[in-house]
């Protein structure tokens, strides 16, 4: 996680406080602003989120305070990275336009026969907007720690998740490991696969297109 313990007691104490006032609301808001002010993944901030509301309450955030925070978090994480391009708001996950750049760049350097493209097909689309939010952002994180050496996870519009990683010793054993853990969170019917990146610039419009 990327906060350490000192900046959950500090969150924790600001919800204790709201919570004595009658406005955990604002807390969950304020926690989701400086979380998408300071850079924080979707995933781990919905973990952030419920670490300090489980501290406060003893149970679980409900679903009305998950849609407050992450939406407090995109309006944050807007102003930081959408101006770049890179950070769908509704995924928390990086851009196609972000992942055609990286590809074209890795054809043009010749760089791009030292990385693979691996790729999550989820199971059938979640209940709501919300699930499927913290499906994506959980399915993202559970890949980038199968691959350590992976860049960021992108969302495509076809509901993929892809990961540029480069294929080391690890990579069939992280691959085996991101099909583990998928499948975990999302059940058998999700995949998860590789691929040769696009050699050329002009290869890479027709694989977007594919995938």
């Amino acid at each position: 996680m990327e906060h350490g313990a000192r900046d959950l007691d500090a969150a924790i104490g600001r919800f204790t406080a709201a919570l004595g006032a009658g406005r955990i609301a604002s807390a969950v808001d304020a926690l989701g602003v400086e979380r998408g002010d300071d850079g924080i993944a979707l995933a781990d901030a919905f973990d952030d989120l419920e670490t300090v509301h489980r501290a406060v309450t003893g149970d679980a955030p409900p679903s009305g305070l998950l849609r407050d925070f992450a939406t407090a978090w995109s309006e944050s994480a807007h102003g930081r990275f959408l101006a770049r391009g890179a950070l769908d708001h509704r995924s928390g996950l990086a851009t196609t336009d972000f992942l055609a750049t990286r590809l074209r760049d890795l054809a043009r350097t010749g760089e791009h026969r030292h990385r693979r493209l691996v790729l999550i097909t989820p199971a059938p689309p979640a209940a709501s907007r919300l699930r499927g939010m913290l499906r994506d952002a959980r399915l993202a994180r559970a890949l980038l720690d199968s691959f350590p050496l992976g860049e960021t996870p992108v969302g495509l519009a076809s509901g993929r998740i892809v990961l540029v990683a480069p294929p080391d010793d690890a990579f069939e054993a992280n691959l085996v490991r991101a099909r583990i853990a998928i499948r975990a969170l999302d059940g058998e019917a999700a995949t998860v696969e590789s691929e040769d990146l696009p050699a050329t610039t002009d290869a890479v419009p027709g694989l977007l297109r594919r995938l």
